[in-house]
């Protein structure tokens, strides 16, 4: 399993040309492709959504203003939203979608 990592949804985007200039086009930006996203899941796909931050970006204080928008919106979505770990991610792509074996899915690592 390969938990994907997106430059499109990153705040690399403040250090490239052509990229954000502040905290409020990348809460916009988070906030369009969520919506975008659940609006897919709800038509029957379900989709994951990874946000590359790094502390020397996100964390000026500009720029974490957009980050807590972004935050507070997709928090007041309630059950649309999951906010997870890539651990608990990988759990459930295990428990949910690993391909099974003579009808049981087999846990890693156990020899079966």
């Amino acid at each position: 399993l390969i938990i994907p990592y997106t430059l499109s949804e990153n705040d690399m985007r403040f250090a490239i040309p052509n990229g954000f200039s502040h905290g409020g086009e990348f809460s916009k930006y988070l906030k369009d492709c969520l919506d975008f996203l659940i609006e897919e899941g709800k038509a029957g796909a379900p989709k994951l959504m990874t946000v590359g931050l790094h502390c020397r970006l996100v964390g000026r204080p500009g720029r974490a203003a957009g980050l807590r928008e972004f935050l507070d919106y997709a928090k007041s979505l309630g059950d649309d939203v999951w906010f997870c770990t890539r651990q608990q991610v990988a759990q459930h792509w295990h428990e949910h979608h690993y391909p099974t074996v003579g009808g049981s899915n087999p846990v890693p690592g156990k020899g079966n």
